[in-house]
């Protein structure tokens, strides 16, 4: 079974990402091995440094686990759903375990990119972090059913 991280900030408020995010996550159980690791979000006022302090506790986090580095942010190579749930097929037929990390409403610092194995961009316009959470698990569910070629995807 294919084994994936998610290292975001702070937990979903929306309750209607919240209610996205567990529908996704529900659907990938029967695939994959998933864990969703949350640090918390900072507290502070200034944006730059509530993105070092976010930065450097997803840095710590990922210190902590083995496997690919995806990180997703705007500066990020894009990619289309059958070439993403193609690079997912390779690591897992390779017994890779992948470890995505997303930031926080300023996104990440350049440590962060520096870590990555991959820099993905999940679109050219802006999300608020929350929704790139759920669009992120969309796809990556859209993803394992591509490569299980259950028609999810057409």
């Amino acid at each position: 079974m294919h084994r994936i991280t998610l290292l975001c900030v702070g937990p979903i408020k929306t309750k209607w990402i919240a209610e996205g995010c567990a529908h996704f996550l529900g659907r990938l159980g029967h695939s994959i091995q998933m864990e969703v690791v949350e640090v918390p979000a900072s507290r502070q006022m200034d944006p730059l440094k509530q993105q070092t302090e976010e930065s450097e506790r997803l840095l710590e986090a990922i210190t902590k686990r083995e496997g690919d580095v995806w990180v997703l942010d705007e500066r990020g190579k894009a990619m289309t759903s059958t070439a993403f749930a193609s690079s997912l097929g390779t690591l897992r037929d390779a017994g890779r375990t992948v470890i995505f990390v997303l930031g926080g409403a300023y996104g990440l610092t350049d440590a962060v990119r520096k870590r990555a194995n991959h820099i993905l961009k999940l679109s050219d316009m802006t999300f608020p972090h929350e929704l790139c959470r759920l669009i992120f698990l969309e796809q990556l569910y859209r993803a394992t059913e591509i490569n299980k070629g259950s028609g999810y995807h057409h």
